[in-house]
Order: C-alpha cells, then sequence, then structure tokens
C-alpha cells in the first residue's frame, strides 16, 4: 500500500471518530465509576438492633396512616444533613424525648441527603459530603449509610427525600419512612420508584398549591409498574413492581398560600375519598404552609393540635411535619470553602426552628392526642350511648362514592369506642346487633380501605373481649370467611388475618365446622387453602375439651387437605397433622386408620405388617409373585429394557401364546425375583395384496434355505481400512449380545414364493411338512440377501431368516454352494406381482443386476456363494429379461443401500457390474438390513432349538 493511501485512510478513520463523537456523549465531560449498592452494603451491614428499629417505624407509621393507631405521626429534624456529627446530637436529644411520647407520637427523624433545587445550589450530603463542589458521590453515599445506621442503632426511625432513583439502593433497607418532593411528584420516574418501595411513601402537593397531582401520584404508586433500574450488584435491569399500598399526601401549601385549615383539610379529604385512595392526610408546618417563615411553623402547629383536639378534621390528620435543628434560622456555604466559619448545629438550606421550641411543639400536639382520644371515649354507659346512636346514623346509609367515607369514619370513631374500654359495658354486644348489617356490608364491600376498617374493628373487638367475643363473632366470622376465596390477594391476606386473630384471642372453636366445610368442599382452591390455614390456628389455639365436639369434622378436613389439588393446602394440612399428633396423641391410631393410602404416602406413615405375612414372596393372583401389587404395575417390574427387546437374538412370544416352559420354571424357581418377560402381541402388517402368493412348482415339500451369516460387504469404493472397521464393529455387537441378550430361539423358515433365482434351495428335508401346520424356522437356514430383500409386500418380514441358526456345518455349507453351482434346472421365474412389488419398493426402475454377497468361512475368509453362479446362470435364462430382471436389479440397489445407506455400487462378481446406479433414499427395510448386517445373533443351545416355531410364511396356493 502507497504512503498517500494510507494518509488517505487514516484520514478517513480520523473523520470517523470524530463523526462518532459529535453523536453521542456530547455534553458529557467526565464518567467516573460508582461503588456498587451490594458492596457498600456489605462494608456497612445492618444489624440486628437497627433491624428492628427500622422493622417498628414502618408498622407503626402504616398503622397511623391507614387509622389502625390513633397515634400521630410527626417527621421532625433538619431541613437537611450537612454534618453527621451535629445529626447524631439531635438524634440522642430527639430519642430521649420520643420515649417519653411513645404513647402519643410515633417520632420519625427527618434525615434528608437530596436537596431538589429550582435552579442551583448544594445538592445534599450524597452528592457532595465535602461542601466544595468536588461531588465526591462514594463519599457522600459512605457518610449517609454510616449515619443512618448509627440513627437506627440509637433506637430511632429515619425517615428520607427519594429524590434520586439509584440512591435508594444504597439506603433504602434504612428508612422507615420516605417522601417524594414537591418538584418531582408529577415525575413518572418517581412515581414508579415508589410503587416499589418498602415503605410508607408521602407525596406533597404542587409547589402551586395543586394538590390533583399529588392524588393522581398515590393511584399511580399504587399500580403495578415496569421500568429501567439498577440492581444491588449495579447492574442495569428491568424492575416490575406490584404497586405501594401506604402512600398518602403532604400539605405543604404552595403559591396560593397556606392549605392546612379546617376547610382545607375536609376539602381535599373529600377529594382523596373520591378517588380511593388513602383520606388521611399529613400537614407540613414549613415551606408554603409556613409562607416559608420558620418563626410561623409553631402557629401552624398549633392549628393542627386545635382540629385533633374539637374538630371533626383531626380525625383525617394523620401525620406532621416539622424542619427542627439544634439551632434555629439557616446560614450559607463559604464561597472561600473554609467551613470552619459554619455554625454548628445549624442548617444550610431551609431555616428551621431551634431544639426549644420543637420540644414546645411536641407538647402541644400530645395534648391535641389525648384531648382527640377523650372525646372519642367512653366515660360509662349513657355516654356509650349517646355517642353510639351518633355513629348509628352515620353508618345507616347506602355505600357510594359520597359516602363511603363517611362510613368509614363511623367504623373508626366505632373502633376508638372500642379502644377505649366499650367492650367492658354490658350493653356492647346488645348494641353490636343493631350495626351487625353494617358491618358487614362494610367488610364485604369491594373497597379496600372501607373493609380494612371493618376488619380492624373486628380484630380490635376480639383483642379487647376474647373469649367473650363469641356473641358478636357469630355476626362477623362467615362473612370474613367469604372474602378468603376472592380473587384479590389483599382481600385474602386481610380476611386470614382478621379470622386468625379473632381464634386465637377468643377462639371460636364454635365455627370449626364452618372452616371444616369449607377446607374440605369448597370449589375454589383459594378458599380452601384460607380454610387450612384457619383450621392449623384452631388446632393450635383451641383447648382439647373445646375441640372434642368437632374432632370427627376435624379429622376428615386434615385428611382430605393433605390429597387436596391446592399445594398450599396440602403443605398447611401436613403442618396441621404434625399439631394433631402432638396436642391428640391419644386419637392419632384411629385417625391412621380412617386414611387412604394417598394420604398416608403424603403424610409418610408405614403401614403395620400383617401377621404372617411374607415378604417377598407370595402371589396375589394377578399372576406375579409380588403379594399385593397390581397387574399392570408387576408387568413394570418385569418388563425389559428396550435395548434387550430389540436385539436380535432376544426371546419374543407372539400374540395368541404365553412364555415358554423353561422361561416360566427359571422365574418361578427364582421366587418371583427374577424379572419375566412381558407377554407382547407380535405386530401385524397390513396386507397390500390379497389372495394366496404363487409358489415355486418344482416340488411340494418345503425346504430349506442355506443360511447367509450377517457380514460386512464389499464396496467398489470403500477401503480396507473401512471392511476392518466393520469387521471389529461385528465382533464386539456379537460380544455384547452374547453377554445380555437371551439365548434365541432356533427359527425355521421356509423360502419365498417369490424368491428370485439367485436364491438356490438346499437339500430338501426328511420330513415333508404340509401346508396346514407351518414349518419351523429355528433350525433352517436363513436365505441369501437376495431372499431377504425381495420378499413380497405383505407377507411376514423376511428379515427373521436373517436371525435364525448359522451353525451349519462345514460340509453342509460346502454342499451347499457345490450345488448351487452345479445346479443344471433352470429355476421358474419371478412372478410378476412378486417382482412388481419388490421393484416398486425399492423405488428404482433399472438397476444392476444383483451381485452375490461375500461370506466368511470358520477361518474369517472370504468365500463365494452359491448365489453368484445362480445369479449369472439365471441372468440368460428365459423368462427373467422381463420383471425378473428388474426385481434383481431394484435388489442389487437395496443391497448397496443397507450396505452404507448411500446408493454405493458393489464390486460385481458377476461380470455386470458396469451398471450405472443412482442414489437411492434410505427405507425402512434397508435400515432393518443394515443392522442385521452388523449383528450375528448368538448361537442358540439345544433347548432354545426345541422351543415352538413362532414364525409362519404365507400358505402356498
Amino acid at each position: 500500500m502507497s504512503t498517500e493511501t494510507q494518509k488517505q485512510d487514516g484520514s478517513n478513520q480520523h473523520r470517523y471518530v470524530h463523526a462518532l463523537n459529535e453523536l453521542d456523549d456530547v455534553n458529557i465531560r467526565r464518567i467516573r465509576p460508582l461503588i456498587p449498592p451490594q458492596i457498600l452494603m456489605e462494608d456497612l451491614p445492618l444489624t440486628e438492633a437497627a433491624a428492628a428499629t427500622i422493622v417498628r417505624g414502618r408498622k407503626e407509621a402504616a398503622a397511623i396512616i391507614n387509622g389502625t393507631d390513633d397515634r400521630l405521626l410527626v417527621v421532625v429534624g433538619p431541613c437537611s444533613i450537612h454534618h453527621p456529627a451535629a445529626a447524631l446530637e439531635y438524634a440522642d436529644a430527639l430519642k430521649e424525648y420520643a420515649d417519653t411520647a411513645a404513647d402519643e407520637l410515633c417520632i420519625v427523624m427527618r434525615v434528608y441527603f437530596e436537596k431538589p433545587r429550582t435552579t442551583v445550589g448544594w445538592k445534599g450530603l450524597i452528592n457532595d459530603p465535602d461542601l466544595n463542589g468536588n461531588f465526591a458521590i462514594n463519599k457522600g453515599l459512605r457518610k449517609a449509610r454510616t449515619l443512618l445506621l448509627d440513627i437506627a442503632q440509637r433506637g430511632l426511625p429515619a425517615g428520607c427525600e427519594l429524590l434520586d432513583t439509584i440512591s435508594p439502593q444504597y439506603i433504602g433497607d434504612l428508612i422507615s419512612w420516605g417522601a417524594i418532593g414537591a418538584r418531582t411528584t408529577e415525575s413518572q420516574v418517581h412515581r414508579e420508584l415508589a410503587s416499589g418501595m418498602s415503605v410508607p411513601i408521602g407525596f406533597k402537593n404542587g409547589t402551586d398549591g395543586n394538590v390533583r397531582i399529588a392524588i393522581d401520584a398515590i393511584k399511580s404508586a399504587q399500580s403495578p409498574h415496569s421500568f429501567l433500574s439498577v440492581t444491588k450488584q449495579g447492574l442495569s435491569a428491568i424492575v416490575e413492581t406490584q404497586g405501594n399500598t401506604l402512600c398518602h399526601v403532604i400539605l405543604r401549601g404552595g403559591a396560593d398560600g397556606p392549605n392546612y385549615s379546617e376547610k382545607h383539610v375536609d376539602e381535599y379529604s373529600a377529594k382523596l375519598a373520591s378517588a380511593g385512595v388513602n383520606a388521611r392526610v399529613m400537614v407540613d408546618c414549613s415551606h408554603g404552609n409556613s409562607c416559608k417563615d420558620f418563626r410561623k411553623q409553631p402557629l401552624v402547629a398549633d392549628s393542627i393540635a386545635h382540629q385533633l383536639s374539637a374538630c371533626e378534621s383531626g380525625t383525617r390528620i394523620s401525620g406532621v411535619m416539622i424542619e427542627s435543628n439544634l439551632v434555629e434560622g439557616s446560614q450559607t456555604i463559604p464561597a472561600d470553602g473554609d467551613l470552619s466559619k459554619l455554625v454548628y448545629g445549624k442548617s444550610v438550606t431551609d431555616a428551621c426552628v431551634n431544639w426549644d421550641d420543637t420540644v414546645a411543639i411536641l407538647d402541644d400536639l400530645r395534648d391535641a392526642v389525648r384531648n382527640r382520644r377523650r372525646r372519642a371515649a367512653c366515660e360509662g354507659a349513657a355516654d356509650f350511648e349517646a355517642k353510639f346512636k351518633t355513629l348509628v346514623v352515620k353508618l345507616d346509609v347506602v355505600e357510594h362514592e359520597e359516602t363511603w367515607q363517611q362510613i368509614d369514619d363511623a367504623l373508626k370513631n366505632l373502633t376508638q369506642l372500642v379502644k377505649a374500654g366499650a367492650t367492658k359495658l354490658d350493653t356492647f354486644a346488645p348494641s353490636m346487633k343493631q350495626v351487625a348489617k353494617h358491618v358487614n356490608g362494610a367488610i364485604s364491600s369491594e373497597r379496600t380501605r372501607l373493609s380494612a376498617t371493618a376488619l380492624g374493628l373486628v380484630e380490635e373487638m376480639s383483642r379487647q373481649m376474647e373469649t367473650r367475643f363469641h356473641p358478636v363473632n357469630e355476626m362477623v366470622f362467615q362473612t370474613v370467611l367469604k372474602i378468603c376465596a376472592r380473587a384479590n390477594k389483599v382481600f385474602v391476606t386481610r380476611g386470614v388475618s382478621c379470622l386468625t386473630t379473632v381464634i386465637t384471642y377468643s377462639h371460636a372453636s364454635e365455627q370449626a365446622p364452618h372452616v371444616c366445610r369449607a377446607a374440605t368442599t369448597d370449589a375454589n382452591k383459594t378458599m380452601r387453602a384460607s380454610a387450612a390455614k384457619l383450621l392449623m390456628s384452631m388446632v393450635s389455639c383451641c383447648t382439647v375439651p373445646e375441640l372434642a365436639p368437632h374432632m370427627a369434622v376435624v379429622e376428615k378436613a386434615i385428611a382430605s387437605g393433605v390429597v387436596d389439588a391446592n399445594p398450599d393446602a396440602r403443605t398447611t394440612s401436613r403442618q396441621t397433622y404434625e399439631i394433631f399428633v402432638k396436642r391428640f396423641a391419644d386419637r392419632v391410631d384411629q385417625f391412621h386408620a380412617g386414611l387412604s393410602a394417598t394420604a398416608k404416602k403424603y403424610l409418610k406413615i408405614a403401614d403395620k405388617p400383617a401377621a404372617g405375612a411374607l415378604a417377598g414372596s407370595g402371589n396375589n393372583g394377578n399372576g406375579n409373585g409380588n403379594a399385593g401389587v397390581s397387574r399392570f404395575a408387576a408387568f413394570r417390574q418385569q418388563r425389559l429394557p428396550l435395548r434387550d427387546r430389540m436385539a436380535p437374538g432376544a426371546k419374543r412370544q407372539d400374540s395368541a401364546g404365553a412364555a415358554s416352559d423353561s422361561s416360566a420354571s427359571s422365574a418361578s424357581g427364582a421366587g418371583g425375583q427374577q424379572r419375566l418377560k412381558p407377554v407382547r402381541p407380535a405386530p401385524v402388517r397390513r396386507d397390500v395384496k390379497a389372495g394366496p402368493i404363487p409358489v415355486r412348482p418344482a416340488t411340494s415339500a418345503i425346504v430349506a434355505t442355506a443360511a447367509v451369516p450377517p457380514v460386512p460387504l464389499k464396496l467398489g469404493d470403500a477401503s480396507q481400512q473401512q471392511q476392518q472397521q466393520q469387521q471389529q464393529e461385528s465382533q464386539q455387537q456379537q460380544q455384547q449380545q452374547q453377554q445380555q441378550a437371551p439365548t434365541p430361539p432356533p427359527q425355521s423358515q421356509e423360502p419365498p414364493a417369490s424368491a428370485p433365482p439367485s436364491v438356490q434351495p438346499s437339500e430338501p428335508q426328511t420330513q415333508t411338512q404340509t401346508q396346514t401346520q407351518p414349518p419351523s424356522l429355528g433350525n433352517s437356514k436363513a436365505g441369501s440377501l437376495d431372499s431377504v430383500l425381495l420378499s413380497p409386500r405383505g407377507g411376514k418380514p423376511a428379515l427373521a431368516r436373517l436371525f435364525g441358526d448359522d451353525q451349519g456345518s462345514d460340509s453342509e455349507r460346502k454342499s451347499v454352494a457345490s450345488d448351487s453351482e452345479a445346479k443344471k434346472t433352470p429355476l421358474p421365474p419371478l412372478p410378476a406381482d412378486s417382482a412388481r412389488a419388490s421393484a416398486s419398493e425399492s423405488g428404482a426402475s433399472t438397476r444392476a443386476p444383483s451381485p452375490s454377497p461375500q461370506q466368511l468361512d470358520d477361518t474369517g475368509s472370504a468365500t463365494q456363494s452359491g448365489d453368484e453362479s445362480a445369479a449369472t446362470a439365471g441372468r440368460d435364462r428365459p423368462g427373467n429379461a422381463g420383471m425378473g430382471g428388474r426385481a434383481k436389479r431394484a435388489e442389487a440397489g437395496t443391497k448397496g443401500k443397507a450396505a452404507n445407506g448411500k446408493g454405493l455400487s458393489f464390486s460385481s462378481l458377476s461380470g455386470a457390474a458396469g451398471h450405472a446406479q443412482r442414489p437411492q433414499s434410505r427405507s425402512t427395510v434397508a435400515s432393518r438390513v443394515e443392522e442385521a448386517l452388523r449383528a450375528r445373533p448368538p448361537r442358540p443351545d439345544a433347548a432354545a432349538a426345541a422351543e415352538p416355531r413362532r414364525m409362519t410364511l404365507r400358505s402356498d396356493a
């Protein structure tokens, strides 16, 4: 290549690379590696104490958001974390206060590491941990995880804002609550992220005060999503979520003013209820509600406390957010980067109230919660009656979009009365009968929130009343049991959980027949699995006297459950059986006696052996020696492997016969331990031509033909090495068959009526056999390859001749060859119909004359068969130029195909090998011939030679 050409190619390549650079990563300045989440989690693992704190915080926050816990959720802490040491000092002080206020407040520390900016600014500890713009994100992630671990280790739950969609993989296991900010609530990727989070998530209304985007965000986050993300190992992946039902709205105010007043709370709660989402809200005391003035945060908190104490809207407020720090106000990061100028414990983002003001706000909220409880409390029978009548009026409405929230609020107020001690009054149970219809309607509602509130009421009543819950349980138990059969897993899980709580506290043994009936006869598999779980709870919790009247149906349900089609029901029933064996040991034997064989198998129960039973012997009347084994099972145990059944020397049984006497005696003599051969009918070939086949008119006696041992054929274009390899394979197969296959019975076979002239008969047998009884095929010599291939269509397979006995003496074989050569009498021509059938089966219209195969003598040398001279002489006989000649040419083509599956020509022994052959497709006959030529059958013994003959030829016409 010239220098000029090289320069041109280099210039073209440079332009190509430059074009690529202009297409991708144009504005990317630098790419640095990021530590995988799993590595960081292994470096900073979660401790047991921290995990307990996180789980407790998540459960308490979820209960308060759903309304089952009457405390107030308070998320309080710095606007953002920039100094981990100051954050830990604040956490210590907050933890100390949280322990004293645990009865009224559930306190979660606000630990925000990421800050969304309207334009630009410091983005938080994770993005810029050194506050100098170097963006050491790996260092920031490590600092953030370390701080969260330290806070959780102190026993204080933490909450974070989810700004980046990847950072939750690093810290998501350490938080108990999360928030989506006002600038990202409308973002699709953040809604998808919230749908996969394992914590309750709060969506703030927009910066303009629009609450509708938060409602839409909740509905989106509650739905399943599929989106792009990364795994814990840092690999790109497609994440599929099932939706997060623990989402709520945070009212933070907006450009149009605050939205924390009683009017705003009632209005937005109604909108949330109409949308079918959580109608309880959290109020942010900062941001738009305080008009970005931290000094107004106490005013907002005071309004919330008033609503909690005296207003109906207070029942719809679930939580409060407060921005607080050690020192009030805020500060900016020094432009020169000197961080020593920063005030310790003071925010560098939004201004916060100081710690003293924080304590005062929390005290006011605690008093408000106490007042709300006092307002809902029952101070006596008269007070209960007055409050209950008010609730009945609210419950006595038809459920629809505008009234279901009213019903939900009434049920929650009734739950508060139950917690306040109303169940201790004698009038409680009769009063509940008045609202039983409304409670059951709420339980059966398709609205998951309303149903959850009603189920929570049932659970709370069972906890408070315990064994006194039986009168109320009769009203609601079966209604709750019905929702356990729904397709919605949320309803099923809640229903099973509710009834499990009822059974645990009140035992509810009187409901055992209903549960057992559902576990055994219900067509719904979900109902059967749910009922099996409830039955296990009854067997575990109820006392023996309580279950004694119902033990019959309980045992029947267990026996039915272990063989249920539903795998969940089977697993639960086996666990119930284990508990039953331990608690009801005196009924175990009686229970085992009534089990089916399948149930015993699943439960791994071994039957006790009967007295006098003999192991491994005896006859069960099924024809086998294994007592208690069915005929089909015995047949499967005795059947031969496939390779033994397909061996050429394997014994076979015809359709009407049974096993030979020798086989039967050997099998029975072994006491049933030896595997017997199955009785299989012989395959029946469909006759193509009807009517008798013409036979050779030379003699009426059946004559036997000389056996042609299966030897490898000499191919015209095959090398000596291939012939030696075929001989070695043949010898190896002979040895394997002699070791594995049983001794084949001697077979005798008459020559086919349509045998070509190339097949010379041997000396006639001394005993002439009649045509009514077919001759034996065991002692006769198989015909040559010509007779094997040219068996007429519709007759028995001529391949059976190759499986016969080839043990003729040397003198016999030589006499057969000499007689074939000296034969002068011309044989009759091949019948036209047989020749046509053979020619059509081979698919050839013009073939070379049939060459004779070579035979091996006892020393292994190749000798010419007598068929060669017969084939040569038969070519010139009258009558052989027509169909007989075509049949012989077709025969030669079939032999070539049988040798190697291709249309290779054999070496001509008759001097007429010059005819061209075209390639032929492999047929069934050729493939069987190939198998027969590669394997020489073992020599039969004298006992096998006396076996009855099984193969017959068609009678002479």
